[in-house]
């Protein structure tokens, strides 16, 4: 299975759930649905104010992580 279609697959299951990430610069928490996540390439920070760049392998840890805290 492509990473690419792992990360589909996850970002389907948990579309409508609240996952937390954090900046890579501050670590300030933010909290987004799953959908948010699968769809954005990047955000600004609430905090400091950074654009940062979510690239598909950083999704895909977010989402594992998500999933390994459940």
């Amino acid at each position: 299975q492509s990473r690419l279609a792992a990360l589909d697959g996850v970002a389907d299951e948990l579309r409508d759930v609240a996952i937390e990430f954090h900046c890579p610069v501050c670590s300030y928490p933010t909290v987004r649905k799953g959908s948010w996540l699968r769809t954005v390439g990047s955000f600004k920070c609430e905090s400091c104010e950074t654009k940062v760049r979510i690239g598909y392998e950083d999704k895909l840890a977010i989402f594992e992580r998500h999933l390994r805290k459940r």
